[in-house]
This record gives C-alpha cells, sequence and structure tokens, in this order.
C-alpha cells in the first residue's frame, strides 16, 4: 500500500515571513515619501520667503503690539549671526528669547547696532529657520510667537 493520497495538503504561509513583508512594504512607502516630502517643503518655504514683507535689513517683518501700540520686529542678520531689530526701539530692560535648530538665547538690546543681540550661534541668511521668540522686560512676557525666519530668498540661484 502507498503513503500516497490525491488529496490536496494545505499549507500555512510562514507567519514569521509576513509581517516582514509588511515591515518592508511600511518601509517602502515612508522612504517614497520622504523622497517625494522634501523637495515639496523646500519649494513650499521657497516660494512663502519670496511673498514674505521684508525690512531694509532684508529680514522678515513681523507686525506686533506691545504695551498697547504698533511695532515691527524685523528677523535679520548681523555677520551670519540673528541680530532682530524692533522698530520703535523698545524700552531698557527689554530681552528677546530666540530659540531654534541653532539653540536658545537671551538678547539685550544692542545700542551701537540697533538691535537685539547678535546671537553667539551662526546662521545661514539663505536658510530658513522655524523659531520661537519671546519678548520680555523685567521678567514679565511682553509677547511671543513661533514664527519662520525666511532667509534671504535669492532670485539668481545662487542661495546656499
Amino acid at each position: 500500500m502507498s503513503n500516497f493520497s490525491d488529496e490536496p495538503v494545505l499549507v500555512k504561509p510562514d507567519a514569521r515571513r509576513d509581517w516582514k513583508r509588511w515591515a518592508a512594504a511600511a518601509l517602502a512607502l515612508f522612504a517614497t515619501g520622504l523622497i517625494v516630502y522634501i523637495p515639496l517643503d523646500k519649494a513650499r518655504k521657497e516660494e512663502a520667503a519670496h511673498h514674505a514683507t521684508r525690512g531694509p535689513r532684508q529680514g522678515v517683518l513681523l507686525q506686533l503690539a506691545l504695551e498697547d501700540s504698533a511695532h515691527t520686529l524685523e528677523l535679520t542678520w548681523n555677520r551670519g549671526r540673528f541680530a532682530p531689530v524692533l522698530e520703535p526701539a523698545p524700552a531698557p530692560g527689554t530681552t528677546l528669547r530666540i530659540a531654534g535648530r541653532f539653540g536658545e538665547e537671551t538678547l539685550a538690546w544692542n545700542e551701537e547696532l540697533g538691535s537685539f543681540g547678535p546671537t553667539e550661534a551662526v546662521v545661514d541668511p539663505y536658510d530658513h529657520y522655524k523659531v520661537r521668540l519671546r519678548l520680555e522686560r523685567d521678567g514679565r512676557l511682553l509677547w511671543r510667537d513661533t514664527v519662520w525666519a525666511y532667509g534671504i530668498h535669492d532670485t539668481h540661484g545662487h542661495s546656499h
């Protein structure tokens, strides 16, 4: 008598290999998403930098109200370091806390430069930085926001 049968034998798929396929597919999807996202995000930031309102030092201008009066804060640089300008100049004792991927610093008003700071951290004036800002006087919060400090928009394609 033969040990063989015409009856089909069902073989269960290996469950260990099944989750690995899903993980590989998820990883491939994630990598593809990054490949698509990075240039789109860069293009979006460049477009926003192009349309940003600029001040006399080519920094982005922010309109804000401090103690019931209108001010402008220009997020600008001095020799590769952030040196934001507040117009009109702040009252004595006013500081600006600035934080971003370059670190966090508290900047005092610099009469000689007519700006806060500059920062210790060196930044690329052609790059875009998401920054958290806090204007304070004598430990009292005057204003705060998180904004994009768009770098210089180079229309000639020479940006870094």
